[in-house]
């Protein structure tokens, strides 16, 4: 008898392996694409969750199961860390509401507007948020509370320059008015972070210079936290720096850091560049965009210290001094750069 292979293959031509695995690939790009993340050019897909799958094919009980429809919006916005507070539509957060074949078409905007469906719309329309200067869009918690809304990017699709977050939602369980003829929109939750134009490094969280260091190996921590001025409010990271104004590798090592709302870092996860005049050691979030930044909270309650304890370890020649300094970089709701920092002197005597 001829031997036809051995282990797992044991009698299965090559040729059956080849179609097999032909297969499962066909079916993994068929289920991608049904879940609408290819219908999109150039649009990332991002934040705390991937998209739910809005696209089951419109029933006889959906908007877009009709030639056209005509469906009413319904969203209401809130502090993500005040729920019962309100926030208005149109004065602290505009809603524009678009369709996506072949390009971007805008179908209105606001609450309670009516929205021209096709059945090509397949029971989904897009959500462009655009807050005031005073407001962060907390797109965690929008997902969190609305389980018929996708994240799905963040985009200038409005043509003024500036990127908004889009959430993709499911429109099928709308409900259907016979009094009028229009389906009225599953109700989506906008949640709002209160930006806290105040953080910063107080005084009590910028530590001392440290002094009699001497000149063997020794590690060293500089703890370091910064302040949100008030519960209810936030505000987001987009980088974190630290410099020593040496360039003597050997004489310091940044071993971690913590940093608040990621945890503690090793240093090799920040990049090291050594410059004419100082080492500096640089952890980048987000490339200077509140897309994928760190959003850090002061929930009614909680403790008011973000730390950012670091870890170094030095090794000093006789009369050195060296100052080291942490600068934090955070984005205001209109993607405006500001920092903060402090400096500590290490003295070997």
């Amino acid at each position: 008898m001829r031997d036809m292979g051995r282990g797992s293959g044991r009698g299965v031509p090559t040729s059956y392996k080849l179609a097999a695995l032909l297969l499962i690939a066909v079916v993994a790009v068929l289920f991608v694409d049904y879940t609408g993340l290819y219908d999109i050019p150039g649009l990332q897909v991002g934040g705390g969750k991937k998209p739910s799958l809005p696209g089951a094919a419109p029933g006889p009980e959906t908007p877009c199961s009709h030639p056209t429809a005509i469906v009413t919006t319904d969203v209401a916005a809130w502090d993500s860390l005040d729920i019962t507070t309100s926030r208005s539509i149109g004065t602290d957060v505009d809603v524009v509401w678009f369709r996506y074949q072949n390009g971007w078409i805008k179908l209105g905007a606001g609450d309670g507007v009516d929205l021209s469906l096709t059945s090509a719309d397949n029971d989904v329309v897009y959500m462009a948020l655009m807050p005031s200067s005073q407001y962060y869009v907390d797109y965690e918690e929008i997902l969190e509370m609305n389980p018929h809304v996708s994240w799905y990017g963040y985009q200038d699709i409005t043509g003024d320059d500036t990127e908004e977050f889009i959430f993709k939602v499911d429109i099928s369980g709308s409900s259907y008015a016979s009094a009028t003829g229009k389906w009225n929109m599953p109700l989506v939750n906008i949640y709002l972070l209160t930006y806290d134009s105040s953080f910063a490094i107080p005084t009590a969280g910028q530590p001392s210079d440290i002094t009699g260091i001497g000149t063997s190996e020794v590690t060293k921590y500089l703890k370091w936290y910064a302040e949100i001025s008030a519960e209810k409010k936030g505000i987001a990271l987009y980088k974190v720096v630290l410099t020593a104004n040496t360039t003597d590798i050997s004489k310091i090592k940044l071993e971690k850091m913590n940093i608040p709302g990621i945890g503690y870092l090793d240093g090799s996860s920040f990049t090291m560049d050594v410059l004419s005049n100082q080492i500096k050691w640089t952890y980048t979030i987000s490339q200077n965009t509140l897309y994928g930044a760190d959003y850090i909270k002061r929930p009614v309650g909680d403790p008011n210290e973000f730390k950012f304890t670091t870890v170094l370890e030095l090794d000093l020649d006789s009369g050195d001094v060296i100052q080291v300094t942490l600068t934090i970089y955070e984005l205001t709701p209109t993607e405006s750069s500001i920092s903060d920092s402090d400096s500590v002197l290490l003295k070997e005597s």
